[in-house]
């Protein structure tokens, strides 16, 4: 058994057996996309090698509406999410710690605005440990508030004769969800107890009632991430910033479906 005081990716290619983690001051992005989506198709693309150069800094979750990838898990999160702020959005929309941040096409800016903003002011959480094996996450009850174990796979492949604009397969869908109370009620949002050829596994302490974590950790199961390749693309992203973030800028701007 191994424990980690931080988010960790451990490679696909090696034996997992067992690890445990501690919550930590990780910040979490949570996205709602479709596959059907056309600006998504841009943009979500971008989000694993973006979520590689932030390291163990942001845990990125993408919520699937209104699309074959929608599920118990995603509607029960943006429930969740509708405790504090009713709004209707469209996709992409993107919440930091639980805030509504930006939307469409030139979001990841703002984004990343309230990332660095929330790094400066996230307290300590209150420590707590969690242990993975495949096919078992072991968590306790909280004192206060509630965890939100989500499991999400990488590279999950789109199905055929579906309305899809963008890759083969999407990364960080989320795919089940299992929320611990403080008073013991356990309830499940689809199966945690098989998880996908390659996958993450992110722990969220937070208010029941909505509103930021206390504290957020991500395990990861997957490809590593070559460093070279991250630190050039972490340069030419910040040359993007700089100059507006236009990459994600379309050409032509359509209207995207309201969820």
């Amino acid at each position: 058994m191994t424990q980690i005081t931080s988010a960790v990716v451990i490679d696909i290619d090696t034996n997992f057996d067992e690890i445990t983690v501690t919550l930590g001051r990780t910040i979490l992005v949570e996205e709602r996309t479709a596959i059907w989506c056309p600006t998504c198709a841009e943009i979500d693309p971008e989000l694993t090698s973006v979520a590689d150069s932030h390291g163990p800094r942001i845990a990125i979750v993408s919520l699937h509406t209104s699309d074959s990838f929608e599920n118990n898990a995603s509607r029960e999160r943006m429930e969740y999410q509708n405790l504090s702020d009713t709004g209707q959005y469209g996709t992409p929309t993107f919440f930091v710690d639980h805030l509504k941040t930006a939307e469409g096409y030139d979001a990841w800016q703002d984004v990343q605005k309230r990332i660095l903003t929330q790094e400066s002011t996230r307290s300590t959480p209150v420590p707590m440990e969690f242990t993975i094996r495949e096919g078992e996450i072991i968590a306790p009850v909280p004192s206060t508030g509630q965890i939100s174990i989500m499991l999400l796979e990488h590279g999950k492949e789109v199905p055929e004769g579906e309305e899809n604009l963008g890759d083969d397969s999407r990364d960080r869908v989320l795919i089940a969800m299992r929320v611990i109370q403080s008073g013991g009620n356990i309830t499940d949002y689809g199966n945690l107890s098989t998880f996908p050829e390659s996958w993450s596994v992110v722990i969220v302490h937070e208010p029941v009632e909505g509103g930021e974590p206390y504290g957020v950790v991500e395990v990861a199961f997957r490809e590593v991430p070559n460093l070279e390749t991250n630190q050039l693309f972490w340069i030419l992203l910040g040359s993007l910033l700089i100059g507006g973030f236009a990459v994600f800028l379309p050409k032509q701007k359509s209207r995207n479906r309201v969820k």
